[in-house]
């Protein structure tokens, strides 16, 4: 028994060391294994617990200029874990800033929670890091949020969306990040099969009808609130946005609308289209390849240097052997 233990603590020495290194690649598969993640419930709703997760690097110099980037995962607003990102936290970790996932409360049929209470987890979520930098080892001045498909039209929608807070707030800490990373977010609901979810009810069977698809009035004017695409004005956060063109649930041509109109608003917004690219080409353990993955991975972390949030070379580099086979690949 003491051999093993010894055995366990080499093993999570060497990933935690790995992790720190800074300087030195890192294999994908080595992210899917630890450091452990740490939790933070900080608002219980109801009877749900509202939680962010958190991994800090080993290396203690510039604990307090330490970027903070912020996964929301997605998973159409009704479905997802928080542990997706698990491993996308702990690279950029490993990258000298502190990873964060946000864990929201996700939409329920009976009206319960909303895509507006989404929101407003996400933005009490940046509050409490915000308020609580110091502690966390951040500069509340570095904040970057980064999500996929819905993750992604969240994320989107700190950076532009007024309303929808959370009232137990301090409304004086702003919840709108430093920058922005939308991965096919979606940024216009009321063109969108996913209008939905903003009318609930009966329009989330699993067979709706015609007519309980058909908003009205008020259902069309929140999904207008709730549309990034709809809230651009000027001196809103730099934003990198990627989409894959073979993007058949979130169709890339609302990440092209988005870009064009906060360009024309005055800020600064770059848009990557990726050939030959579907649906959550960021996520592990899904259609994506290990490659796919870290090339999400590494445009990011490049936007990031740039940007003046890390510093150096991308460090990410292929496992070995491919950790997962994507589905619906040929085996």
């Amino acid at each position: 028994m003491r051999g093993i233990k010894v055995l366990l603590f080499i093993s999570v020495f060497l990933v935690c060391t790995h992790l720190s290194a800074g300087d030195t690649n890192i294999s994908f598969d080595s992210l899917l294994r630890g450091p452990a993640m740490k939790e933070i419930v900080f608002r219980i709703t109801g009877n749900e617990e509202v939680k962010i997760y958190y991994v800090q690097p080993v290396y203690k110099k510039l604990l307090k200029s330490r970027t903070a980037v912020v996964w929301i995962h997605g998973g159409g607003w009704t479905g997802g874990i928080t542990e997706t990102f698990f491993p996308h936290a702990r690279y950029f970790a490993s990258r000298g800033a502190v990873g964060f996932c946000i864990h929201y409360r996700l939409v329920k049929a009976d009206g319960s929670v909303t895509v507006g209470d989404c929101l407003a987890d996400c933005k009490s979520a940046i509050r409490y890091i915000r308020e609580h930098a110091e502690e966390l080892g951040i500069d509340p001045d570095k904040i970057i949020v980064a999500g996929d498909s819905a993750g992604g039209h969240l994320a989107s929608c700190l950076g532009t969306v007024d309303g929808f807070d959370d009232q137990t707030d301090n409304l004086k800490i702003s919840a709108v990040p430093n920058a922005m990373v939308l991965y096919n977010p979606l940024s216009e609901f009321t063109t969108s099969p996913f209008i939905n979810r903003i009318i609930g009810g009966a329009a989330l069977d699993k067979k709706p009808t015609a007519e309980s698809l058909i908003p009205n009035q008020e259902q069309l004017e929140l999904a207008r609130k709730l549309s990034p695409l709809y809230n651009v004005h000027k001196n809103q956060p730099p934003t990198l946005v990627l989409h894959g063109t073979d993007d058949t649930v979130i169709l890339p041509e609302q990440s092209v609308q988005f870009t064009e109109a906060m360009k024309k608003a005055g800020n600064k917004c770059k848009l990557i289209l990726l050939p030959n690219t579907k649906h959550a080409f960021v996520c592990v353990n899904w259609k994506a390849t290990e490659q796919e993955v870290i090339n999400a991975f590494l445009l990011m972390d490049n936007y990031l240097v740039k940007q003046g949030y890390l510093k150096g070379k991308p460090t990410l580099v292929p496992s070995k052997n491919p950790v997962w086979i994507p589905i619906g690949a040929a085996k």
